[in-house]
């Protein structure tokens, strides 16, 4: 029996991203000793999660300020629920954190290591409901404000968090000044509700400050507040199931990414079952994006961006399958060649829907802080552009991409022009309810 698109989204929603079948069995509850403000309290945080690392309840105390002056590792709990009712604080010190990045060897990244680990079966991290608790402190406007001219981030930064569960869940997580990426989600099963992340800059741009990276199964992020410099959420090869929704999202965003996807030419990228719905998007780079290195292999399947509105936004729809990462050879998931790369493959689009957008079109002051190289990364390739663009669709050969669907696109350029499309390979053999003619020039839009 074959299921719809539409129905294939309702059940993974109501079952998949349901509530949890976790244990109550948490009988033991570990509240961590602060020396509230006068002393690094790492050793002690690490102690009690090693001490109450299953069955647990683990408690940062309401009204108490913590000092994580070290990376905290917890990869072996179970049935463990973490509360996060106090206001921790990573070292303001860059020297200090480059020194532990450079010393550590595992767990890293590119450029980092992630300053918490968290991993194992039932991890539920609560954060507080208080506007003034339950904050991750991290310092990040003195990491942005040293990077070198023209660079695209300080060396040696930390990731903030890796989250690896299955079912679990974050609530009320809460991370101001990230001095980088946020929040990894790794595992199945996994809920992420009321989270905000405060990365705006009152000095340079916050370069990869990603709010959510999903290499993960059976996802729900919703009801949240994402305001920072890269990607808002980045769905990555490997993900499946993934639902982003009732969410605002802004500052200087790259918006709500599939990608980037292909990076290693050996190794095939496979995302499937991706709905982005019901968001809002405000002063952003992008609002629904998808990338792709150019030379990579793979599929993405079945990916949807419903009811989505835009304020402000330079791209509200935009696809390249000719990916590179600009300005240095350290990239979101390790090192890798951005120039001389063969465009002897592309990473297959199939089956996306882009429907229901409303908003408008950033045309006088287009883009963010982030370009480095002139023409500015997020233009370069893009012919005559006037920032009018509702839609951008590069495919990088006329059979990478098939089954596109674009209806109801009410998107408005500041400048009052009639909104603009650029469209490449998209052809209509492939795609027969694309909805507007593939080329460039003025958008009219088709019955479908």
């Amino acid at each position: 029996m074959l299921i719809s698109k539409t129905a294939s989204f309702a059940l993974f929603s109501s079952l998949a991203l349901g509530a949890p079948n976790r244990s109550s069995d948490r009988s033991r509850h570990c509240v961590i000793p602060s020396s509230n403000g006068s002393a690094d309290d790492s050793p002690a945080v690490a102690r009690t999660f090693a001490q109450c690392a299953s069955d647990s309840v683990i408690v940062f105390k309401e009204g108490v300020d913590y000092n994580i002056f070290q990376p905290i590792r917890a990869v072996n709990l179970s049935n463990v629920e973490i509360q996060v009712y106090g206001n921790l604080h990573l070292p303001q010190n860059i020297t200090a954190i480059q020194r532990i990045v450079n010393d550590t060897s595992g767990s890293l990244y590119s450029d980092g290591l992630y300053w918490f680990e968290f991993a194992g079966p039932s991890v539920d991290y609560i954060g507080s409901a208080n506007v003034n608790s339950g904050w991750i402190n991290s310092y990040g406007q003195a990491w942005w404000d040293a990077n070198p001219t023209n660079g695209t981030g300080t060396a040696a930064r930390p990731h903030l968090m890796s989250f690896d569960t299955t079912h679990g869940s974050l609530k009320y997580f809460k991370s101001r000044k990230p001095i980088a990426w946020n929040v990894q989600l790794l595992g199945d099963d996994i809920t992420v509700s009321h989270a905000f992340i405060d990365a705006e800059s009152t000095g340079s741009f916050p370069f990869n400050t990603d709010g959510f990276d999903v290499t993960a199964t059976n996802v729900q992020i919703s009801d949240s507040v994402i305001y920072n410099g890269d990607d808002a959420i980045a769905v990555q090869s490997g993900s499946h199931n993934v639902v982003f929704e009732r969410n605002t999202i802004g500052y200087q965003s790259h918006g709500m990414s599939i990608g980037s996807l292909g990076e290693d030419q050996t190794e095939p990228a496979n995302v499937t079952n991706i709905r982005f719905e019901d968001n809002t998007v405000i002063n952003a780079v992008y609002a629904a994006r998808f990338k792709s290195w150019v030379g990579g292999q793979g599929l993405a399947k079945n990916i949807t961006w419903k009811n989505i509105r835009v304020y402000n936004v330079t791209f509200p729809i935009f696809v390249t399958q000719t990916y590179t990462n600009q300005g240095s050879s350290e990239t979101q998931l390790g090192g890798g060649s951005t120039s001389g790369r063969p465009n002897n493959s592309s990473v297959i689009m199939e089956d996306f829907t882009w429907s229901d957008f409303t908003g408008t079109v950033n045309t006088w002051r287009p883009g963010d802080g982030s370009c480095v190289s002139d023409p500015c990364w997020y233009n370069e390739g893009l012919p005559n552009l006037k920032h009018t663009e509702a839609i951008i669709v590069e495919c990088n050969t006329e059979t990478s991409c098939r089954n596109f669907a674009v209806n109801n696109i009410q998107v408005i350029p500041q400048s009052m022009a009639e909104p603009t499309v650029v469209c490449l390979n998209a052809t209509a053999k492939l795609n027969p309810d694309l909805g507007f003619n593939c080329r460039n020039g003025t958008y009219l839009p088709q019955a479908n």
